[in-house]
């Protein structure tokens, strides 16, 4: 039987608290990773350092959370639902990101499903004349 779209929400809601925290955590982890990079010494000149320009995660960084809504929900982060250039925060992100993915869990939003991907065909090795 399968589940209807009230059901699907109501297990999201039950979920929500632990992929947020869950999801906080990650973002933590990698925000530092990001700063542990970067000299503390930078020279940031009269205008500012390029470095606070940039989104504290970028889009494409944020698809690393798939392994948490896998764990959590059971499903992969969808690339289209991630905001263009990424997130300046946290609460950005899981503000923008939580109720897409209740869209995407309940069936509400469509995503495209990655294509399974094709074993090669090993080498075929020349027979010795």
């Amino acid at each position: 039987m399968t589940a209807t779209r009230d059901e699907l929400k109501k297990e999201f809601a039950g979920k929500a608290a632990t992929l947020k925290s869950e999801l906080e955590a990650w973002f933590e982890d990698e925000v530092e990773a990001i700063d542990s990079a970067v000299a503390e010494e930078a020279p940031s000149g009269t205008g500012g350092s390029i470095i606070g320009m940039q989104p504290a995660i970028d889009s494409k960084r944020v698809l690393d959370a798939t392994a948490i809504t896998k764990k959590v929900l059971g499903i992969d982060l969808p690339p289209e639902i991630i905001k263009a250039g990424g997130y300046a925060s946290c609460a950005e992100m899981i503000a923008d990101i939580v109720p897409k993915l209740e869209k995407v869990f309940t069936g509400e939003l469509k995503v495209r499903k990655p294509k399974p991907v094709e074993a090669p065909e090993p080498a075929k090795i020349p027979e010795p004349v």
